[in-house]
């Protein structure tokens, strides 16, 4: 249970870092949201706003726990997610790269599932 909470909180803190840096863009009418769900352990980055005439709701990034393990389901960072986690002490087997197929998971240095 420890490395859950360790895990959660480490996903809020680059979460709460990451929106901080977009924050300084040149984008001053977005937003960026953190949507955190710890019951259910869902996790999202979302940038809402304006520019110019043009709505902006995106899905910067999104994470869910599953069975111990960081299930990247969404990531369009810069840098990747995944990165950021590993700086603050995840384990590449914590992380699962979701949005890659089955088939294709095996190939990169994270978990499987």
């Amino acid at each position: 249970m420890e490395r859950i909470n360790f895990l959660r909180k480490t996903i809020i803190q680059s979460m709460t870092e990451y929106a901080a840096y977009l924050s300084g863009s040149n984008l001053p009418k977005v937003e960026y949201q953190l949507v955190t769900d710890e019951k259910h352990d869902i996790y999202q980055l979302l940038a809402v706003g304006w520019e110019n005439n043009e709505r902006i709701y995106y899905v910067i990034f999104h994470a869910d726990l599953i069975q111990g393990k960081v299930w990247i389901q969404e990531d369009n960072t810069e840098d990747g997610f995944a990165n950021l986690l590993l700086e603050k002490g995840v384990d590449k087997k914590e992380i699962v790269l979701a949005y890659y197929p089955d088939y294709h998971r095996q190939y990169t240095e994270f978990a499987v599932a």
